[in-house]
């Protein structure tokens, strides 16, 4: 930790402590957040370190917000400091839900997920939150051809490979946009669940909420990037969602399911460009070891279905698996 920026944070914090504390880094993540903790006495807290210039704090404040009003478990936001970029809020502990997650356990933790994603899905307001819209969801998929293809594979496409990636990238979000819409974290995943003795799980990173399909939350989790299951135990509990969901919505189960897989050729389209940018701007290489994975979610669903064969013909022309 750069001794300044504790210089900076211990400076801050001392205004509302009148015993003595320590500061220890407690995490960072894919963005210019950092978190730190805070340990007094008995009492631990975490900082949100949110540089003004790249993460405000506005969607941050206003998302805990609708989420701890609807019963969700979130941090309660003790102090503000709108300028410097820091939140002095709870600490919902250091057991996140990837850590914890084995064939033992994924049941029960993913039980407590859906039944906390459905709780979300029914009860917070989106009341003014942007929709998911199919401009940004192609700006999304386009990081995948700039950042990995281009950057990353060093592969240059043809025009005609150039103008077939992006009709796919429009199919798809056609796709997504006829899905329901539904209020959606957008990033509601294993590294951002912790497992709490209360209200199990935990939820943190939900600053970039939306108005988007019913299945991008669902898919994040069981399709998550950072840990994969066998299409057994992600499509029943795809099924054991299906059975919570809200019974005024009526949903025929394969039409589900084919939303379910094309929201997640999307999102993991957009992962993978996230994955290299974040090496090559931001000098995070751990990233890159995600990709594999991530990539296989894709080239099993280009498979899967006949109308995703102008995908699945493009990435083998220009042979990503191999190059990985």
């Amino acid at each position: 930790m750069e001794q300044n920026k504790l210089d900076g944070l211990t400076k801050w914090v001392k205004q509302y402590y009148s015993s003595d504390f320590s500061i220890e880094k407690a995490s960072s993540d894919a963005s210019f957040r950092s978190y730190y903790r805070v340990i007094s006495q008995d009492d631990t807290k975490i900082i949100m370190d949110a540089p003004p210039k790249h993460e405000p704090l506005t969607s941050f404040l206003d998302i805990t917000k609708r989420l701890s009003t609807a019963g969700l478990n979130v941090p309660v936001i003790h102090e503000v400091d709108d300028s410097k970029g820091y939140i002095l809020m709870s600490d919902l502990g250091k057991n996140i839900y990837l850590d914890a997650l084995n064939k033992e356990t994924v049941y029960c933790l993913y039980t407590d997920a859906i039944d906390a994603l459905c709780h979300m899905q029914n009860l917070v307001s989106s009341d003014n939150l942007k929709k998911f819209d199919m401009k940004e969801q192609l700006i999304e998929m386009q990081l995948f051809s700039d950042w990995f293809i281009d950057k990353h594979l060093k592969i240059e496409l043809s025009h005609e490979q150039e103008d077939t990636l992006e009709q796919c990238y429009i199919e798809i979000a056609k796709t997504l946009l006829d899905i329901p819409q539904t209020f959606i974290h957008r990033d509601f995943h294993s590294r951002n669940l912790m497992m709490t003795n209360k209200n199990n799980p935990g939820i943190l990173d939900y600053q970039d909420a939306l108005i988007g399909p019913l299945t991008y939350d669902l898919v994040s989790l069981l399709k998550d990037c950072y840990i994969d299951w066998d299409d057994e135990i992600t499509y029943k509990m795809m099924e054991s969602y299906l059975q919570r969901l809200n019974k005024d919505v009526v949903m025929d189960h394969s039409q589900f399911e084919y939303w379910f897989d094309i929201t997640g050729v999307q999102r993991h389209l957009k992962a993978i460009g996230i994955f290299s940018r974040l090496n090559y701007r931001d000098k995070k290489s751990i990233y890159l070891n995600d990709i594999p994975r991530t990539y296989k979610y894709i080239e099993t669903i280009v498979t899967k279905y006949p109308d995703m064969s102008k995908l699945k013909k493009l990435l083998l022309e220009i042979n990503i698996k191999e190059a990985l």
